[in-house]
């Protein structure tokens, strides 16, 4: 029997982000990779449409930009489980009379 390689059932996945070409092994599905791929520059065209900047800081705005909408994202995600929540409690209430 061979030993199972760390790269087994990985796929390789090319993407291109300011202008730099990187080649991922991806284990999930490789529409995924392209999706956030996809995400990623369109985060850095935005910050780069707003006029000349170096690379870096195109990719380290973009970065933050990115980070803000995750944390928004997170946050409307506790708040529709609150008040899930509270409408659960509120229906029990109303079933226990």
């Amino acid at each position: 029997m061979e030993p199972v390689s760390k790269n087994a059932g990985k796929q390789n996945i090319e993407v291109q982000i300011l202008g730099q070409r990187m080649v991922l092994k991806a284990d999930d599905d490789v529409r995924h990779i392209e999706r956030l791929a996809s995400y990623v520059r369109r985060k850095v065209d935005e910050v780069a449409a707003h006029g000349p900047i170096s690379s870096q800081k195109i990719a380290i705005l973009a970065a933050l930009n990115i980070a803000d909408d995750y944390f928004k994202a997170l946050d409307e995600i506790r708040e529709f489980k609150r008040q899930v929540a509270v409408k659960s409690r509120a229906m029990l209430t109303t079933l226990d009379r």
